[in-house]
């Protein structure tokens, strides 16, 4: 993630989408917020706690309501999953690379594409929803 040292307040960040603050949401939303990148379904399963009970249905229909409040973007790969991420003022937009060996998501510095965004919204009466720029190849450690 390319966020600063700051995160987001789960508590603060649902309430101002307008969702309840279940203790599921919160799990969830507390994963996101201070994953190191994108993580998959599957990964944000995984590091729930077991006493929470939280099944794979629960987390896609909890990524679901956070995707439609724009909690958080959900960024496809080539290999037909989705990985998630926070949209928020710590995590702008930004590019990222795919590695098509291991699968890993990797978050890139960000470009221009904010400003690009701002123009778009503005005078232009363009809505925009997502910008996806995403880089697919082989990264180091796997061509090593």
């Amino acid at each position: 993630m390319t966020q600063t040292n700051e995160h987001c307040n789960a508590a603060e960040t649902l309430q101002g989408a307008g969702l309840s603050q279940t203790t599921q949401r919160m799990a969830v939303l507390e994963i996101i917020i201070k994953a190191d990148g994108p993580l998959s379904a599957a990964d944000i399963l995984n590091r729930t706690d077991p006493k929470q009970k939280i099944n794979k249905v629960t987390i896609y229909r909890i990524l679901s309501s956070f995707k439609e409040r724009r909690i958080i973007r959900e960024l496809p790969t080539d290999q037909g999953m989705n990985l998630y991420e926070m949209a928020c003022r710590h995590n702008p937009i930004h590019p990222h690379f795919y590695c098509k060996t291991c699968r890993i998501m990797s978050c890139l510095p960000p470009l221009t594409l904010s400003q690009a965004m701002d123009w778009f919204a503005g005078s232009n009466a363009f809505r925009i929803d997502d910008v996806h720029v995403n880089l697919s190849g082989v990264c180091r450690r796997c061509r090593e």
